[in-house]
């Protein structure tokens, strides 16, 4: 295998950008246009991504998957909650922090469990030890 048919998962920084949306990116960016998701792009593409999830949706276009699982989990949480999560899950290990901080507080909880997988005796385990208005 060849470095160019290699794939490369350790980052989402390290990739090139895929030549559609290189293209997609050229045609945005001739002219002038409003900033802050006042522009025609962001228009279409928020009325795309309603369409497609067939409901109203507030579209952020971000840097990163960082920044991504971060507000994703931003918009899902309290900062008294807690996510069960796989302890080498990618939002557990590779984040620095991105969805606490983010979230104002909310707890990655670690699961164990074989291949990536979530092991439900684990999972009833570590529920059963958030007890009380002092847990997640």
């Amino acid at each position: 295998m060849t470095a160019e048919q290699r794939h490369e998962f350790a980052s989402d920084n390290t990739a090139p950008i895929c030549p559609e949306a290189k293209l997609a990116l050229d045609q945005a960016n001739r002219g002038w246009a409003a900033a802050y998701a006042e522009d025609k792009w962001s228009e279409s593409l928020s009325d795309r991504i309603c369409e497609l999830f067939e409901h109203e949706c507030h579209v952020s276009i971000v840097l990163n998957g960082t920044v991504a699982n971060a507000l994703a989990l931003a918009q899902l949480c309290q900062p008294f909650h807690g996510v069960l999560c796989h302890e080498r899950a990618h939002v557990n290990t590779d984040e620095c922090g991105a969805s606490e901080f983010f979230t104002g507080g909310t707890k990655l909880i670690s699961i164990r469990g074989e291949n990536g997988k979530l092991d439900l005796q684990e999972i009833e385990e570590t529920v059963a030890q958030q007890v009380g208005v002092h847990s997640q």
